[in-house]
């Protein structure tokens, strides 16, 4: 058995398997807590901060579990994210290891 099987990671010749599997990719800027009767009075302009900054890295989840981090770009007039780091990289090893994930 493979280092990345072990991990439950594909290995990379593993990827044309998954070639035709549907998955849920979204992207978190912030997270902000409110009360509920804050959260009912919501409308229209409405400004909520969010814990993050505008230039700071937003997170990448596939199937909601944390998969990377990305910044915001605008791509013809769409929001798009452009990915910085990715699970099983050698920048995320040493993120959990304490060094610098950058």
């Amino acid at each position: 058995m493979s280092a990345a099987a072990a991990r439950g990671q594909a290995a990379p010749n593993d990827v044309p398997a998954l070639a035709g599997v549907a998955v849920r990719v979204s992207a978190e800027i912030g997270r902000a807590r409110l009360l509920a009767d804050r959260v009912v009075n919501l409308g229209p302009g409405t400004v909520v901060e969010l814990d993050r900054g505008a230039d700071d890295l937003a997170e990448l989840y596939v199937n909601g579990r944390r998969f990377g981090a990305g910044r915001l770009i605008l791509v013809d007039g769409e929001w798009a994210l452009r990915i910085e780091w990715v699970s099983g990289t050698g920048a995320v090893e040493s993120a959990s290891s304490g060094s610098s994930a950058t």
